[in-house]
């Protein structure tokens, strides 16, 4: 049996999270959905009333039977955020979201990041997104970091990355995250994206899809390294966002590449460094990506697809062609049911991701880093 305290936390984060999936949900409605006592559901409302968290909006109408009309409950705007920030080698953007979701500022930077002085150029970039993000009267909750390479968020670790140049273990929570005044969680690029549909979406249907982050980078380092080019793939499964067997999910290599090496198809690093100019070389990339994303769909039965970063900037019918690679991969008489769709998050998803990440923490069961004890003492 949990400890009571433990219970009724848990009980003050599933009530903060139906609030967030449905503004203007009333008390009564919290207790039916929850499948908790109506008395409970007022004690833990009170309470978040009290700490600034929810609010009671304008009361709604009545029930055909009559009696007191229900009063809405909404989070407040006024009470915290939360921030997120892309790095990327030589640059990074950040933004600021409150707990509805709502954007409240976007920060963006020049940097240079080396392994050797990565823990110093991410403590900088941290703190300078914080002061330009700065909400009066309001508290930071935490910080979402996305980035690419092989990234295990519950160690806060970076065992590897191609994109910032590094080769060995690299413990973030430690270097980074433990000198901050306030919580800090990094994870993979790519699964940061899935994490801010998720917290974005509020849909709960929303349980099985994949989210395929495709960047071009231009600055010499990318270009030389990888071709400019960078893929991930965030995997969602019955609601969560898959961290694979040893924490490394959200890596891409096309399945068409042979031998080992940092090119991620199976193109030469000279092709994918002009897609933006070679319709061509374009073409070739969204058809590969397309062929992989195809054998995981219909091998994984996903109900969406989410196309995020810089692939429908450069011009490319995507969605049509991972429709028709979709078709041909699939061997049964019925049609697939996938919906294909370009995320509203665009070149910011990483970030919005990260925040999300944050967002999705907070309004979970689990004690999240940076959210106060809801429940108080019983």
């Amino acid at each position: 049996m949990p400890r009571k305290g433990l219970e009724t936390t848990g009980n003050a984060s599933r009530i903060l999270r139906a609030v967030y999936q449905h503004p203007r949900i009333s008390r009564v409605a919290i207790a039916e959905r929850l499948s908790l006592d109506k008395s409970t559901v007022t004690h833990q409302v009170n309470r978040l009333i009290q700490r600034g968290i929810i609010e009671e909006i304008e009361e709604g109408n009545s029930s055909a039977k009559g009696g007191r009309r229900p009063i809405h409950l909404s989070l407040s705007k006024r009470y915290g955020y939360c921030i997120g920030v892309e790095l990327q080698v030589e640059s990074w953007v950040a933004v600021a979201v409150d707990l509805t979701g709502e954007v409240l500022g976007e920060a963006r930077g020049d940097c240079h990041i080396e392994a050797e002085s990565l823990a110093d150029t991410a403590l900088a970039i941290l703190t300078e997104a914080q002061a330009r993000l700065r909400q009066e009267g309001r508290s930071l909750l935490g910080i979402g970091v996305g980035t690419g390479g092989l990234v295990n968020l519950r160690k806060s670790f970076i065992h590897f990355s191609v994109p910032l140049g590094i080769t060995a273990p690299f413990d973030f929570g430690k270097a980074v995250a433990s000198r901050l005044e306030v919580p800090c969680l990094i994870e993979n690029d790519a699964n940061c994206c899935a994490w801010g549909e998720l917290a974005f979406d509020r849909s709960e249907d929303l349980k099985d899809f994949i989210f395929a982050l495709v960047e071009f980078r231009k600055d010499p380092h990318s270009l030389g390294k990888y071709g400019g080019l960078g893929v991930g793939f965030g995997i969602v499964l019955g609601g969560k966002v898959h961290p694979g067997a040893h924490g490394n999910a959200g890596e891409f290599r096309s399945a068409f590449c042979e031998g080992r090496g940092n090119l991620q198809f199976s193109l030469p690093r000279e092709d994918l460094a002009r897609i933006d100019r070679d319709r061509q070389a374009l073409e070739k990339v969204s058809d590969e990506l397309a062929r992989n994303v195809a054998m995981l769909v219909n091998t994984m039965d996903f109900e969406r697809v989410f196309i995020g970063g810089d692939l429908e900037s450069l011009g490319v019918d995507f969605p049509g062609t991972l429709r028709r690679r979709l078709e041909e991969n699939w061997m049964y008489p019925w049609p697939k049911d996938v919906k294909i769709l370009n995320s509203n998050l665009r070149e910011r998803a990483v970030a919005f991701g990260a925040a999300g990440m944050i967002l999705d923490r907070l309004f979970s069961g689990r004690s999240a880093p940076g959210w106060p004890e809801a429940s108080g003492p019983s």
